[in-house]
């Protein structure tokens, strides 16, 4: 059962957003958090798990993933698709709000904080909106449901991964807004979008769909908000 004693799911589950949210609070270090969350978690580690743990072939790997197999043609479709859908909404959000939610200079503060000032704010946007949907998918869509496979409860498995996926974004997201209410939004929208594309890995048995969708999301909010970035 999912999160009862030291298991394997356990750790994949908590260990990522616990990295985070300590590289955050207490060494202030975004790119850390690139090097050690993205890169470390969400590929590497995966991708050793399975080559050397499971003794998977590069193929194998790559199908438990979700990025290959059956009905993958079908599957891109459908990631175009929702890709299309997910940043015009992101990019219509961002138009009737006017930005409201983020028009003061808490961002940029926050992520000179964080060793993001203006010389550095191109290379985190240009980061985030290349990699980071890409990265996060690949895990908490592609591998996690991989390991989480034998859990009989299939509602249980996708409300604690959408979970732990949201877990860490209330770090930044509470920290970049100076409402609650607009913090309890966007807090409520990550988990709901984490909650549909596990549902869309479960359905379709590929991570593209929500790969896509999450990748083109992440690129019209950074697109959007990049005058926040430096002040």
């Amino acid at each position: 059962m999912i999160l009862r004693g030291v298991t394997p799911a356990r750790f994949w589950l908590l260990a990522p957003p616990a990295a985070v949210v300590i590289i955050l609070v207490l060494f202030h270090n975004v790119f850390a958090v690139f090097a050690i969350y993205h890169l470390g978690f969400c590929l590497l580690m995966p991708l050793l798990n399975n080559l050397y743990y499971r003794r998977y072939t590069l193929p194998e790997h790559l199908a438990a993933l979700g990025l290959t197999g059956p009905g993958t043609g079908r599957a891109l479709a459908l990631g175009l698709v929702l890709a299309v859908l997910f940043a015009g909404a992101v990019l219509l959000g961002f138009r009737w709000t006017g930005g409201l939610a983020l028009e003061d200079n808490r961002v940029a503060a926050t992520l000179a904080a964080w060793g993001v000032g203006p010389e550095k704010a191109a290379l985190m946007f240009w980061f985030m909106a290349l990699a980071n949907g890409p990265a996060e998918e690949l895990y908490w869509r592609g591998f996690v449901p991989a390991e989480l496979a034998a859990e009989p409860n299939r509602r249980r498995a996708l409300l604690v991964t959408a979970t732990g996926y949201a877990s860490y974004h209330g770090v930044t997201i509470f920290l970049f807004l100076s409402s609650w209410l607009w913090a309890g939004v966007f807090l409520a929208a990550v988990w709901g979008a984490g909650l549909f594309w596990g549902w869309l890995r479960e359905r379709t048995g590929s991570v593209w769909p929500p790969l896509l969708a999450h990748a083109a999301a992440t690129a019209a909010y950074m697109a959007a908000s990049r005058h926040l970035l430096a002040p």
